[in-house]
């Protein structure tokens, strides 16, 4: 899986499950649903240094403590992004 692909799959997901608002995901949590057991790793990394501090797909960091929480701060910004890189736009969502 290339990074494009890996960041795709984690925005997917996130939108699926309705993470954006009040709700949030650990980064774990996000990873483990999103990506194969390969691709864990490094759906972490790129989360953290790249997604999170570049706001990409709007993914942001959420609340505080030790478990990482992380959200979609815009739907539409996140729909935007999965038609930009070729992901896959959930149902009710396009």
């Amino acid at each position: 899986m290339d990074d494009s692909e890996i960041k795709c799959r984690v925005v997917e997901k996130l939108l699926r499950n309705r993470v954006f608002g009040d709700h949030k995901w650990s980064i774990d949590r996000a990873v483990d649903h999103a990506l194969p057991s390969h691709a864990e790793g490094r759906g972490r990394q790129l989360i953290k240094d790249e997604m999170i501090p570049q706001n990409e797909a709007s993914i942001e960091a959420y609340g505080g403590g030790a478990r990482e929480n992380v959200r979609l701060g815009d739907v539409d910004t996140a729909i935007q992004f999965l038609k930009d890189n070729g992901g896959n736009i959930p149902f009710g969502f396009d």
